[in-house]
C-alpha cells in the first residue's frame, strides 16, 4: 500500500500551472492513501479524485479561512475526525483523521499540518491529535503531514518515544529513519529553502529541512508491517517549476502477509 503526504503550497505564484503538475504526478505515482495540506478548494481534491483514481476522499475546509486539509483513498472511509468539528481552539494547527478497511485490518490515517511560527503551538496540537485518536478503532495507524519542524524537534522526539510531552508519551516509529537504517540512506529534505524554484530570487538562510513525515504507531506486540520505499516526489523541475514549495514524500507499506495470517 502505497502513502503519501504533500503540503501543496496555496499561493497564487503559477497556481493554476503548478496544480497541473500536481495532478499529473500523483496520477503517476498511483497512491493508495493521499493526504493534502494547504488546500486551496474542494474543487481541487474532486479533479485528483476523478483524475487519479480515488473513490473516496475526506476534505474540509478551516473554520476560519477557505484553505483545509483533505485525505484521498482508493479504500472505503469508515470513520472521519478533524480537530476543528467542536472547537475552534486549534492553535494554528489542522488534525484530520479518517479509517479505511483493508481486506480484514481497520488502517487509521491521520493527516496533520502544525503551526509553522509557534513551537508550543505544535506541541499542544500534537498531543490533542493522538490523544483523540487513541479512542477510535484501528488495528493499525499512520500519521503523516507537515510538521512544521524537524527530526531535532520535541514533537518529533514525543512522537518516537524519545521524551514525554505535555505529561504524555507515546511510541510511533519515524518510516523515513527506518528506511534509511535499511537501506543506509539518509531521509531527503522536503522544505528545501536552496534548491526549490520558490526561492529562486529570494535569497536565504533557513536550513533545507525535513519538515514532511509518515509514521506509524508501534503495534507491538502484534506483527509491524514490511517497509519497500521511502522517498520524496515532486523535486524535479518542469518548465523551471516544481508543484509546491515543499516536496512529497511516498511510502510504501505491505500488510498483506498480516491480513493472511490473521484468516
Amino acid at each position: 500500500m502505497k502513502f503519501c503526504t504533500y503540503n501543496i503550497w496555496n499561493h497564487d505564484l503559477n497556481y493554476e500551472i503548478r496544480m497541473n503538475q500536481l495532478v499529473a504526478l500523483i496520477e503517476k505515482e498511483k497512491i493508495d492513501i493521499l493526504g493534502l495540506q494547504e488546500v486551496r478548494s474542494k474543487a481541487l481534491i474532486e479533479r485528483l479524485a476523478e483524475t487519479c483514481g480515488f473513490q473516496y476522499y475526506h476534505w474540509k475546509k478551516y473554520h476560519d479561512c477557505e484553505e483545509g486539509l483533505a485525505i484521498l483513498s482508493r479504500l472505503e472511509i469508515v470513520d472521519k475526525w478533524t480537530n476543528w468539528d467542536t472547537s475552534t481552539d486549534v492553535h494554528n494547527s489542522g488534525s484530520m483523521y479518517i479509517s479505511v478497511k483493508y481486506k480484514n485490518l481497520i488502517l487509521g490515517i491521520t493527516n496533520v499540518h502544525l503551526d509553522h511560527k509557534n513551537a508550543l503551538n505544535r506541541e499542544i496540537e500534537i498531543c490533542k491529535a493522538v490523544k483523540a485518536t487513541n479512542y477510535l478503532e484501528a488495528d493499525y495507524k499512520i500519521m503523516l503531514g507537515d510538521f512544521n519542524c524537524t527530526p531535532c524537534s520535541s514533537v518529533h522526539g514525543y512522537l518516537t518515544g524519545q521524551t514525554s510531552l505535555l505529561e504524555h508519551s507515546t511510541k510511533w516509529i519515524d518510516l523515513g529513519q527506518s528506511y534509511g537504517s535499511l537501506t543506509n540512506l539518509r531521509p531527503d529534505v522536503t522544505f528545501d529553502c536552496r534548491k526549490n524554484p520558490r526561492w529562486d530570487k529570494h535569497p536565504v538562510l533557513d536550513i533545507p529541512s525535513r519538515y514532511d513525515w509518515i509514521l506509524i504507531e508501534n503495534p507491538y506486540p502484534n506483527l509491524q508491517p514490511r517497509i519497500d520505499h521511502y522517498g520524496i516526489i515532486g523535486h524535479k523541475r518542469r518548465d523551471n517549476l516544481t508543484p509546491s514549495d515543499h516536496y512529497g514524500v511516498t511510502c510504501v507499506l505491505k500488510f498483506d502477509f498480516i491480513a493472511d495470517s490473521l484468516k
